[in-house]
């Protein structure tokens, strides 16, 4: 058996793969915040183990109706959704969303549920995302485009 080091070690976990089969015990290896290995990791070594004594591991979870548009930028480390295992998040539901919508005249329901007319300041999703790259969030976003509403 090769040995392999890596950042953390996570062991003696139920580890479910999100198919709906059955969890199998095992681990999981991380090297530079990213996942090296699952399942047996017998083989590996790190500088920080940790016995999960069984605590139940899964894969993150997404989010696929949120309104977390200027959450995402307001508070890019997005405690209340990684702490429940989401690691990703679609905005833009419901038919509205921050981009493509640049300085509304007025801010008409239900676009004030994102947020102020001040914060509709992203004319195009390229702005948009590059927001977001700058802000170094925490989860996976992806956008769906609202619609947008164009002058008579």
């Amino acid at each position: 058996m090769t040995q392999s080091t890596c950042d953390t070690l996570l062991t003696n976990a139920l580890l479910f793969d999100g198919l709906g089969g059955q969890p199998i015990r095992g681990g999981v290896a991380l090297c530079n915040g990213r996942i090296a290995a699952v399942g047996d990791v017998s083989g590996w070594q790190a500088k920080e183990t940790i016995d999960l004594d069984g605590l139940s591991l899964a894969p993150g979870f997404i989010d696929v109706h949120t309104h977390d548009d200027l959450a995402v930028l307001n508070d890019s480390a997005m405690e209340p959704k990684i702490t429940q295992g989401v690691t990703s998040v679609i905005v833009g539901n419901c038919g509205i969303s921050l981009a493509p919508y640049e300085k509304p005249a007025e801010l008409v329901p239900p676009l004030g549920l994102l947020g102020t007319a001040e914060d509709y300041r992203f004319g195009s999703f390229a702005a948009y995302r590059k927001a977001v790259d700058a802000a170094g969030v925490a989860v996976n976003v992806a956008a769906l485009a609202g619609m947008v509403r164009c002058a008579p």
